[in-house]
């Protein structure tokens, strides 16, 4: 008996450590895309705003009309309006995309069981990715606890 509980704690560690090992993948995987994405959306502002400059009156014939100072100046300005908009966008359009939950519902369904069946029901009436919130995880634990068991 002591043998079996041995080994499901071993098997859970080893399954918790898969679980932290690939969340931390695709943590790595993510962040990577971000950064690649804010680099690509910076060369393009900055592009942007030197065509937009130099197609302005302030460039003529190959000419500047204005110092070089203030080239620079308005170039930036630009650029940074144009980063302040992909900042925007991606918050509200790109961040977004693959969540279809809201966690504040997900843990108001969990806290509505007032048993461990009922809890153990809810979970499973979640989506995966619900069940892999980190805080939507702490609740159903925390609820676990309270009825007296282990974790979900």
């Amino acid at each position: 008996m002591a043998g079996a509980l041995i080994a499901k704690v071993k098997s859970n560690k080893t399954m918790n450590n898969k679980n932290t090992e690939n969340n931390t993948k695709e943590k790595i995987i993510k962040d990577a895309q971000y950064r690649k994405g804010l680099s690509i959306a910076f060369f393009n502002a900055t592009n942007a705003a030197i065509a937009l400059v130099t197609n302005s009156v302030l460039v003529k014939n190959g000419e500047l009309k204005k110092d070089e100072e203030c080239i620079k100046f308005l170039i930036q300005n630009y650029r940074d309006w144009f980063l302040d908009e992909h900042k925007n966008y991606y918050a509200s359009v790109i961040a977004n995309v693959g969540q279809n939950y809201k966690a504040e519902e997900s843990i108001k369904k969990l806290k509505s069981a007032k048993n461990l069946e009922q809890l153990q029901g809810v979970w499973l009436l979640l989506s995966e990715d619900e069940r892999r919130d980190e805080s939507i995880r702490k609740v159903a634990n925390g609820l676990k606890k309270e009825y007296g068991n282990e974790k979900v």
